[in-house]
């Protein structure tokens, strides 16, 4: 009950946590920029690629109306030669009044309008054929505009993942929790663990730590949320340096380790190591054999 008390409270001595998220902040700030610059540059080629694909649908059209009326005065080239033949033809002489007159000479009507539509609409049938020959290849617009999309959110999405994993077993993955004992507060241990699915913890008694260090540079101060590293020197058999990284309130945690080191050693702790002579804590002596 007193670990749980003074777990919920926030001011009160430290007694268990983990590393704080806000140490991530800087990362995440810089990956947000990243992302933004990608999704910029997907917007600038996806509407250059769909003007374009505007543009040159846009003079197709022109391109066939500027062809077609160099093309009429080649079919009305008859009529205009029947015309001028007519016009230079000297008149023939008078006949007598008694000799019939000659029935004139049929005229063979020429049809510009059937050549006209048969030479303009050769081009207009291939257009539309090579129209629907990219659009049955793939190569419309919005095809392209999502592989624009795909390649440029590629590597965002990576590295958001990537960091993402990175995040998840620095701050899940390790616990840190003192144990201390209300009717013996010597009896503290303070237990490291590591890993999420497959776990890992490690005991250290407070009478091995030897000494403690606190450290907070210029980016954890203002930049990470005011996060710091705990550094405990310890004559443990495992390890001799206990590194508690990006823990928020170095000072509250630094505080706890340093109270009840000075607790331990201020009740005859020094007995734990084989010392002499009793003191008047002699049930403490008794407890650990010395």
């Amino acid at each position: 009950m007193a670990n749980n008390q003074n777990n919920a409270a926030p001011n009160g001595p430290w007694r268990a946590g983990r590393p704080s998220f806000k140490a991530f902040y800087p990362e995440i700030f810089l990956l947000t920029l990243i992302t933004i610059a990608f999704i910029a540059i997907a917007v600038k080629l996806s509407c250059s690629t769909i003007r374009k694909t505007r543009e040159k649908s846009n003079n197709q059209p022109t391109a066939l109306r500027l062809d077609a009326p160099l093309l009429v005065p080649l079919a009305f080239a008859d009529d205009s030669s029947i015309d001028k033949t007519s016009e230079t033809e000297a008149p023939a002489p008078e006949s007598p009044t008694n000799a019939p007159e000659a029935a004139p000479a049929p005229i063979q009507e020429v049809e510009p309008a059937a050549n006209v539509d048969s030479m303009t609409s050769v081009p207009e049938t291939k257009a539309s054929e090579r129209d629907a020959s990219k659009q049955s290849k793939g190569e419309s617009p919005w095809v392209k505009v999502i592989w624009i999309w795909i390649v440029c959110l590629i590597v965002p999405v990576i590295l958001w993942i990537w960091r993402g994993i990175v995040w998840i077993y620095a701050v899940f993955g390790i616990y840190y929790e003192l144990r201390v004992d209300p009717d013996n507060p010597r009896a503290t241990t303070f237990l490291t663990t590591h890993g999420i699915f497959n776990k890992s913890t490690d005991s250290l008694h407070i009478g091995s730590i030897k000494d403690i260090q606190s450290r907070q540079s210029f980016l954890q101060k203002y930049l990470m949320g005011g996060v710091g590293t705990i550094i405990l020197f310890t004559n443990d058999l495992t390890s001799d340096k206990v590194e508690m990284k990006n823990m928020a309130d170095p000072s509250r945690v630094f505080n706890a380790f340093d109270t009840l080191r000075r607790h331990f050693w201020s009740r005859g702790g020094m007995q734990l190591h084989g010392g002499g002579g009793a003191d008047d804590d002699g049930a403490f002596s008794e407890q650990v054999g010395g």
